[in-house]
């Protein structure tokens, strides 16, 4: 009873690559890359965090003015950081992570004067006790990887420390991974349409930044979710050492 709309994703890599797993205890490998199976993986949630960080950025960027087009901070309230509890201070964010549904003596500390609502960023990815339109997939590759030394110099000595010398993984520039992203258009049972605020009951004005009318399915299809993925260019560990480039293919189907 629900009508999607899929989209092929490819990430290719253009700088080393890695997203690390456990430890393997049967192995040397001091930092292996993740696997399911054979396969390396980008894991649907390393993939989703960075879609969400690009949705909250264009977010602040685009709409500054409107409290209703802030996102939330994806935390509960009592595991902000002083630094994040000053992104809310400074209306960069509408508070910490949405939630449904609301009791009214647990949300008299909504920072907004709007009341209880959920945040463009939730809708699509979910809130805590609530699905989004959105499934990130997991981005799976058929490639090698490489095993790459590391260690640590001893400031004092100017030489390898002793016990630092480990090993790790990384995937190759021009490495692709592939996956299926996929987005509710409209689901029946529910009666939730992509772009419509949905029906909430409760306590709630539920998904206030669509009650305006500036958005529809295909603005929110191509400004939140094919511009904004598209626009990762970051992913993956390492990057303060030159890794994690990466592009983003993304085409219907």
């Amino acid at each position: 009873m629900q009508s999607v709309k899929k989209y092929k994703l490819v990430l290719e890599t253009k700088s080393p690559f890695r997203i690390g797993g456990k430890k393997d205890p049967f192995s040397a490998l001091d930092q292996p890359i993740v696997r399911i199976g054979d396969q390396v993986v980008v894991p649907g949630t390393t993939l989703k965090g960075a879609a969400r960080e690009e949705i909250e950025q264009y977010l602040i960027r685009a709409y500054p003015a409107e409290a209703e087009m802030k996102p939330c901070i994806p935390s509960s309230d009592r595991m902000l950081s002083l630094d994040e509890r000053k992104l809310i201070t400074d209306k960069m964010y509408k508070g910490s992570s949405c939630h449904y549904p609301c009791d009214p003596k647990k949300c008299d500390h909504e920072t907004t004067k709007l009341g209880h609502y959920i945040c463009p960023a939730c809708y699509l990815l979910g809130a805590q006790g609530l699905v989004g339109f959105v499934t990130i997939p997991f981005l799976y590759a058929d490639t090698a990887s490489s095993e790459v030394p590391a260690t640590r110099i001893d400031r004092v000595t100017r030489t390898v420390a002793e016990g630092t010398h480990r090993f790790y993984q990384m995937i190759p520039v021009g490495a692709k991974f592939e996956g299926t992203l996929t987005i509710i258009l409209e689901d029946k049972i529910k009666k939730w349409n992509l772009g419509k605020p949905r029906p909430l009951q409760g306590h709630t004005q539920g998904d206030l930044w669509l009650k305006h009318g500036e958005w529809n399915m295909s603005k929110i299809l191509k400004e939140l979710i094919e511009d904004r993925i598209s626009s990762i260019t970051r992913l993956g560990g390492q990057k303060s050492s030159g890794a994690g480039e990466v592009s983003i293919a993304i085409q219907g189907i």
